[in-house]
């Protein structure tokens, strides 16, 4: 991955993933925490790497969510991961939104011990963190722009209870 550099200063906001800056060309820029590389589902709660990059190749694929991989900035303990996506200005989804958008798209929820997730047995994709903080109104409808989408093993969802094996 390319090394770049970040904005200057501080980012305009902080979440527990990312520090984000907003650009004057309508992107919002995304930098991981130093070390971190996003979240997971499940009793492993810090993505790897690979896991992170994953996520982000799914989301786009799932939802066309144009989230772009600029490359990484330091190194070892304080690497971060730097992306860019669109800014939406459109309020928060309702948890209700969320719902008919997920079980549009063939999505079941489950209650599990780790917190509410969507899975859809098909293609074995599990999103979480499917919350209104991250699930917003954009121009084509609803944009998930932070959700974690995963590809779960079968010891995963066995120990969430969403399947039995």
């Amino acid at each position: 991955m390319n090394p770049v550099e970040l904005p200057a200063g501080f980012g305009q906001t902080r979440g527990s993933e990312h520090e984000v800056w907003f650009s004057s060309d309508g992107r919002a820029i995304k930098a991981t925490h130093p070390g971190e590389f996003g979240r997971l589902f499940g009793p492993d709660r810090f993505a790897t790497l690979d896991q992170y990059l994953e996520r982000i190749r799914l989301t786009v694929e799932l939802f066309g969510l144009d989230w772009q991989i600029h490359g990484l900035h330091g190194s070892g303990r304080n690497s971060r991961v730097v992306t860019s996506q669109p800014i939406f200005l459109g309020k928060p989804a309702t948890r209700q939104e969320i719902a008919d958008f997920m079980l549009e798209r063939r999505f079941v929820l489950h209650r599990t011990r780790f917190g509410d997730v969507w899975y859809r047995s098909e293609d074995s994709v599990l999103v979480a963190d499917a919350e209104p903080k991250n699930v917003v109104h954009g121009v084509d409808g609803l944009a998930p722009i932070d959700v974690i989408v995963c590809r779960p093993s079968s010891e995963l969802l066995s120990v969430a209870a969403i399947i039995n094996v």
